[in-house]
């Protein structure tokens, strides 16, 4: 993973977790609470989660940008290959000037799923996750 693509994913304003969970068992609440335990604005987007960690979950993307009037906004995945690259669809229409990086947590993605991203955007996948690395990637974009 170029160190270049975790610091520019890290510039963004605020972040979302795609997959976002109420279990605490999934890795969809780990991440999510790795933004909140490191004092990040992040929010959840699962169309079937209303509510995690007591913050309105938004149903996509596009709906969360609208409703906030995000200009910059990273987007972790937590959800399955086939749910990845709808979503990829999504973020591939918003492009690289509003979405500043999107983070295939491991198990989120497959050769289809990559494929069908735009080339203008930044893509971290490969199993790296953020739950290891994160930390890194703040202390390089001197949010840590």
């Amino acid at each position: 993973m170029a160190a270049e693509s975790v610091r520019q994913f890290f510039t963004a304003r605020s972040f979302a977790v795609a997959g976002a969970s109420t279990d605490t068992a999934k890795y969809g609440n780990k991440v999510l609470k790795w933004y909140y335990d490191h004092d990040l604005s992040a929010t959840g987007v699962n169309p079937n989660e209303p509510v995690v960690y007591a913050v309105k979950c938004s149903p996509s993307i596009t709906t969360l940008i609208e409703s906030t009037h995000l200009d910059s906004i990273s987007v972790s995945v937590v959800t399955s290959p086939r749910v990845s690259q709808l979503l990829l669809e999504e973020l591939n229409r918003l492009g690289p000037g509003v979405v500043k990086g999107v983070w295939f947590q491991p198990g989120s993605y497959d050769n289809a799923t990559l494929a069908a991203a735009s080339k203008d955007l930044n893509i971290i996948a490969g199993g790296r996750c953020i739950l290891l690395e994160g930390e890194q990637g703040l202390h390089a974009s001197e949010k840590l």
